[in-house]
């Protein structure tokens, strides 16, 4: 059901004290305008009515990615920004072949810390000047795109900082 994973979201916020200024949902007034501008940065896509159930099939700026080895390791995020940087939150919820996004505005800490507590399995980070984009996807991949974050995974993937598979 759609409201499942907001719900449980709303419920780890409220249940953690995590307050409004450091993570909360878009209002309903501007999630629309917000993520249209996001998938129309990241993704090729012919008309708004086209909407891909998962962007990363669809991101038409360079991208890097990498495979990692824990289910969902969000807090690989933590490693691309400043703590205190305010981000969007792209949240795919996918049911019966319909998929529907949950947006949120945010710092990265508090962000990584409901990831980590939540059912979320696709999620999408993007600066809020629509600089750059990270996705961990449903199959493990952290991909990067837009400005610097292709470099930065690279550059990560050579250090050995991030959680990587073995048998990439």
């Amino acid at each position: 059901m759609w409201t499942d994973l907001r719900q449980n979201i709303e419920v780890i916020r409220l249940d953690k004290n995590i307050p409004e200024e450091k993570f909360k949902p878009v209002d309903t007034l501007s999630w629309q305008e917000i993520q249209q501008k996001i998938i129309s940065t990241f993704c090729h896509i012919d008309s708004h009515k086209d909407n891909p159930n998962w962007l990363w099939e669809n991101f038409k700026l360079d991208t890097y990615s990498v495979r990692l080895e824990r289910n969902f390791p969000f807090d690989s995020f933590l490693q691309f920004t400043d703590n205190s940087e305010t981000v969007w939150l792209l949240i795919n919820d996918t049911h019966n072949e319909r998929t529907k996004f949950w947006l949120y505005e945010g710092q990265i800490k508090p962000v990584v810390f409901v990831l980590n507590q939540s059912v979320a399995s696709e999620v999408y980070i993007v600066s809020k000047k629509y600089d750059w984009l990270l996705c961990i996807n449903h199959h493990d991949f952290l991909i990067a795109t837009g400005l610097y974050m292709p470099g930065k995974l690279k550059q990560l993937e050579k250090q050995t900082i991030l959680p990587l598979s073995k048998d990439r």
